[in-house]
């Protein structure tokens, strides 16, 4: 699957026992792992096995979720102008 530069990205998949499979390395991987690999800059798609949809997005959100509960680094302040600005729907 190609992203918005035209470069094939990662497939990352995730099943209904909410088990990530990495399909380039042919392996289940950790969120940490996934975090590794957007650091590491990867550029990935996650997507759900069953349906096809893509929750990129939302993954990276629970990364930063995750994160923050262990060793919180973001600035309040930018949260909440994140959160009033709203998401398109």
């Amino acid at each position: 699957m190609a992203d918005d530069v035209g470069t094939m990205a990662r497939i990352i998949r995730r099943y209904s026992n909410r088990k990530l499979y990495d399909t380039q390395e042919s392996h289940y991987v950790t969120l940490g792992k996934v975090a590794d690999l957007i650091r590491a800059g990867e550029e990935l798609r996650v997507i759900v096995k069953d349906t096809g949809e893509d929750i990129t997005a939302a993954t990276m959100a629970l990364i930063l979720f995750e994160e923050e509960k262990h060793s919180p680094r973001l600035p309040v302040e930018g949260l909440r102008r994140i959160i009033r600005s709203g998401l398109p729907t």
